[in-house]
């Protein structure tokens, strides 16, 4: 087995594992991933499992996250776990999860930005004055938002910035994707769920001559107006989970779902 290494904490102190089964290497400068690669590991926080979509992109080479951040909500495992990982993933001892990836079509965009996210596309007010984004799914309007902007998310994104805005947490695969508006300036505006099938065409506005798009920790400042699609990529990216770290345990020990001081600080499951 061909594992690559990929993360900034690769230079702290962290060394390769030694092994006659498996062929270890560093991910180079160029970021290419190297012909024959069976696993990229990502050794980091969640920022550094979403720089691996530029990396794998559709070859469909799994990622394994190993947290070294913060919150590790989308990473498999903890630094404690490097020593069993490898005999994990050869024991097939892991549940694989499939992300739903999203991409932009607009044509001068991919001279600019990689046109793809797996937790969010985000439009959103880079001055004072909130902008006007005009929503249609598969060419049906859906409502013009006014405020500080719109967040697109995959369930993965659900627990990321959708989240903080009020959007809805939906489990992976669910086959959906989410509209949050951020900051809206009307009551009667909420998130919506919506198939991930389905296409946004979406069309910018304000008084400003600038927004800021953002596709994951990418940013592209953008001349207003400013038009594009969104839609599901052809293809998703797999990670791999390990005992201990399902979706459920993490929204209980990451997010304190359940928890609750009335109880002792003890979880309401």
């Amino acid at each position: 087995m061909k594992v690559v290494f990929y993360g900034k904490d690769l230079k702290k102190n962290f060394h390769l594992p030694q092994r006659k089964d498996i062929s270890f290497q560093m991910l180079g400068q160029d970021r290419i991933l190297p012909a024959g690669t069976d696993l990229l590991v990502t050794v980091g926080g969640d920022g550094t499992f979403l720089e691996a979509l530029e990396i794998v992109k559709d070859s469909g080479v799994p990622v394994a996250g190993v947290n070294f951040g913060r919150m590790g909500f989308l990473t498999g495992c903890g630094p404690d776990f490097i020593g069993y990982l490898f005999d994990a993933v050869l024991n097939k001892q892991f549940s694989t999860t499939s992300h739903t990836v999203l991409t932009i079509e607009r044509e001068d965009l991919q001279k600019h930005i990689y046109p793809y996210a797996i937790n969010e596309i985000c439009i959103q007010r880079l001055s004072s004055a909130m902008i006007e984004v005009d929503v249609k799914i598969n060419d049906s309007q859906i409502s013009t938002y006014r405020g500080d902007g719109i967040i697109v998310a995959t369930p993965t994104g659900s627990t990321a910035y959708s989240l903080s805005v009020g959007g809805p947490i939906v489990f992976p695969g669910s086959g959906v994707l989410i509209l949050s508006p951020i900051a809206p300036h009307n009551l009667n505006v909420r998130p919506i769920v919506f198939p991930d099938n389905a296409i946004l065409r979406i069309q910018v506005r304000s008084r400003t001559p600038n927004a800021q798009l953002h596709l994951d920790n990418r940013s592209e400042v953008v001349d207003l107006p400013y038009s594009f699609i969104v839609k599901k990529a052809r293809f998703s990216i797999t990670s791999l989970t390990f005992e201990g770290n399902d979706f459920v345990t993490t929204l209980r020990e990451k997010l304190m779902m359940g928890f609750d001081k009335r109880d002792g600080g003890q979880s309401n499951g």
